[in-house]
């Protein structure tokens, strides 16, 4: 490899950036070009500047960057990003799958996972790191993707203890109108009351653990 992989890092604790610089800068096949604290400065960066790969914390200084690399997916051509998250946002990211979002790592990520996703991401191939790897087999995909947008959101609030009531409240919509999509919700987990919900919600990454 005659060319050096250009790198940028946008993640907002120094440590895990000063950890992560440790291990490329030891390859003398990367290149580390910028870093960033904020979603907004990295879009800033990385449109304007060719940068390779672009390894990607979900949550930095501005909040949640979800919809910065969305942002970056639509506007960037050929972007390839390597998204750092949780073990408890699997519905971020399969949302970020869907989206073109090819590999993923968490911040327990061995140094040789992060080597190996480099190399993989920047020659076009998927990868994804062992404790990513072994949430995806336990999810039940095929379940969550019966479930429309209104049941995952009352399924949150539900979670959050919220009544028929405060939940129609805050949805704008009817308390029967909530218990008819709680029957619908019911039906489709299989399960007979909140405490089932609250399970599968746990299990399945749509509410923090």
């Amino acid at each position: 490899m005659n060319k050096k992989i250009t790198i940028f890092l946008a993640e907002d604790h120094k440590l895990v950036r000063d950890a992560w610089k440790l291990t490329i800068e030891d390859n003398p096949h990367f290149s580390i070009i910028g870093e960033a604290e904020t979603g907004s400065d990295a879009l800033e960066f990385c449109s304007s500047q060719k940068v390779d790969i672009i390894i990607m914390d979900i949550n930095l200084k501005d909040g949640s960057s979800v919809k910065f690399i969305k942002k970056m997916i639509d506007t960037i051509p050929n972007v390839k990003i390597i998204v750092v998250s949780m073990l408890n946002v699997y519905s971020i990211i399969k949302d970020l799958y869907k989206s073109g979002i090819k590999s993923f790592l968490t911040k327990n990520s061995s140094k040789e996972e992060l080597i190996e996703a480099i190399q993989k991401v920047y020659n076009n191939e998927k990868y994804y790191s062992t404790e990513i790897s072994q949430l995806l087999l336990e999810r039940d995909n095929e379940t969550i993707n019966t479930l429309n947008s209104k049941e995952i959101k009352i399924i949150q609030l539900i979670c959050d203890g919220l009544s028929n009531k405060e939940i129609g409240e805050q949805m704008k919509m009817s308390e029967k109108t909530i218990e008819g999509y709680k029957t619908k919700i019911f039906k489709k987990l299989k399960v007979f009351n909140n405490l089932g919900i609250y399970s599968f919600a746990q299990k399945n990454g749509l509410i923090n653990s």
